[in-house]
């Protein structure tokens, strides 16, 4: 990527509205050049002193249920409906855990926070990766360990593309280079009759997706988003 292309996608990479293919690309520009990290650093300055008198509070789960049954609800055909889905409750869900604990109302260290990202649908990855990356930019030392099982696995095959062509392993590799864990369920592998060599080398494999959560959760202490 060029100076001028991503100085052009600057104002929605800030603003959260790019593609997770465009966001994981201008991080990488941004490592590398000093003065688009500067005009980045100066936007999210301003929009950092706009919301400084701005109070957050904790989606209630009442909200969160209402907001993800009337999304699931709304009319919009095929892919599109599943994606803004997701990205309507990963976004509840992020309320809940950067920065807030409901049950004690009381912040949670930043070196403490971990967080699963369960998927069982791979028609929500592209939505999940990209609300992945937001909650990395936000918080880049959550550590995120994703959990697939069931058609979740999906987009962690070999070869596996998102919606505009892109291989989903090119996202999933910058990922784990940011510390992101992926695990697949070996049941959902030997009841879909998934050889193991067709994950992508970047996921690891558990022996049950669903018990991997649980573990984490009660073992390990993560909150947990279903995408």
């Amino acid at each position: 990527m060029k100076c001028p292309e991503a100085i052009r996608l600057l104002d929605a990479y800030v603003d959260d509205e790019l593609d997770v293919t465009g966001v994981l690309a201008l991080d990488d520009h941004l490592r590398a050049c000093p003065r688009c990290r500067a005009r980045e650093e100066g936007l999210r300055a301003l929009r950092s002193t706009l919301q400084r008198h701005t109070e957050f509070r904790v989606a209630p789960a009442s909200l969160r249920s209402r907001v993800s049954a009337d999304t699931q609800s709304t009319a919009i055909p095929g892919r599109r409906r599943w994606a803004l889905g997701a990205a309507a409750v990963g976004a509840l869900g992020l309320v809940a855990v950067m920065g807030w604990n409901a049950g004690t109302n009381q912040t949670i260290p930043v070196s403490k926070r971990k967080v699963i990202y369960h998927l069982s649908d791979s028609r929500t990855a592209s939505a999940a990766l990209r609300t992945l990356g937001n909650h990395l930019q936000a918080s880049p030392t959550t550590k995120v360990v994703v959990v697939a099982h069931n058609e979740g696995v999906d987009f962690l095959l070999r070869g596996a593309r998102d919606e505009s062509g892109q291989l989903f392993e090119t996202a999933v590799q910058r990922f784990k280079q940011r510390g992101v864990e992926f695990r697949v369920c070996t049941n959902t592998l030997v009841r879909r009759k998934i050889e193991a060599t067709g994950i992508v080398p970047e996921a690891t494999l558990v022996p049950s997706g669903i018990e991997e959560i649980e573990r984490l959760q009660q073992a390990e202490g993560y909150s947990y988003l279903r995408m």
